[in-house]
């Protein structure tokens, strides 16, 4: 995945960058689908993000059944 630079897409959310990193990932094949994405944590390191935002852009994703959330699973 390439370096998060947030300055690229100017004027749009934070949350909204982080989701469509995501879904680019998803789209390329770098996360399979019906397999498990990093931890939070590392997103959150990945994308230099807050965990609200990172949780926000995920909550969308799983609002669009694009993602489902199981807790404490690894």
């Amino acid at each position: 995945m390439q370096p998060f630079d947030p300055s690229a897409t100017p004027g749009l959310p934070l949350y909204k960058e982080v989701k469509r990193r995501i879904l680019a990932a998803l789209a390329i094949g770098e996360w399979k689908p019906g397999g498990l994405i990093p931890a939070e944590k590392e997103l959150c390191k990945l994308f230099a993000v807050s965990i609200g935002t990172l949780r926000k852009a995920i909550d969308e994703l799983v609002t669009e059944n694009i993602l489902v959330r199981h807790q404490g699973r690894a």
